[in-house]
């Protein structure tokens, strides 16, 4: 199932919505349904706002607790239903940075062998760390370029869910699939246009023009083969 298909707004790029409280804390709250981002997979948590006509509460952050997603706030609010706004402009970088990261990931991947063990986003740049790799400055000169290609390109990047057998048959050592619970047989699926294919649940831009463009800011040796490259993005 393609996750993007037939509806608008697209999921990633819901910018608020309406909410029911169900559970609240001393410092949190759960809601019925959310747009709000939760902090895994080297993506950031979303912050912003809860609404209510007598008041506001800033999102702090989001953690998933035992499949619960707990909205953490300033202030629980007093009102059963609430308007909640996610900060857009945090939240897109961490999606030009998250699809950035498997553009890159997966042209690694096919050029050098080298799997992605490790990242992490910010709004301003972002790391991967690659084994087994030892990059020369030509190298990552060609990475850049690579990525950059993909960008100009414009290719679409799609959200679907396949089976895990199918998935695992087609990606190999690419992603460490052994780290998602086996007891889940279906698996969300992000394709960068012809450049990657992983199981991955975060929020994704539609199209890899939306980038800009990426430049690679170093490499550093984080030893045992891995390699980390840190960079940027250009502005659109």
């Amino acid at each position: 199932m393609d996750e993007r298909r037939g509806q608008e707004p697209d999921p990633c790029y819901l910018k608020d919505f309406d909410a029911r409280i169900v559970e609240r804390g001393p410092d949190f709250v759960v809601l019925d349904a959310t747009a709000f981002y939760a902090e895994g997979g080297g993506q950031p948590t979303d912050t912003g706002i809860l609404r209510w006509p007598a008041g506001e509460a800033k999102v702090l952050r989001v953690q998933k607790e035992k499949g619960v997603l707990r909205h953490y706030v300033d202030r629980v609010p007093e009102a059963d239903e609430v308007q909640g706004f996610v900060d857009w402009e945090r939240r897109y970088a961490h999606m030009r940075f998250h699809t950035s990261q498997h553009l890159m990931s997966g042209i690694v991947w096919r050029i050098y062998g080298a799997r992605t063990v490790g990242n992490q986003l910010h709004a301003d740049h972002a790391r991967v760390d690659f084994q087994p790799a030892n990059f020369t400055p030509e190298d990552l000169t060609r990475i850049e370029a690579e990525c950059n290609a993909v960008v100009g390109a414009g290719q679409d990047v799609r959200i679907f869910e396949e089976d895990r057998v199918g998935v695992d048959h087609k990606i190999g050592d690419r992603s460490l699939l052994d780290l998602i619970p086996t007891s889940i047989n279906r698996l969300r699926v992000i394709q960068v246009g012809s450049a990657d294919y992983c199981p991955c649940g975060g929020t994704h831009l539609r199209n890899t023009r939306e980038i800009g463009g990426i430049r690679i800011l170093e490499k550093r040796s984080k030893g045992k083969e891995t390699d980390r490259i840190v960079y940027e993005l250009a502005s659109k």
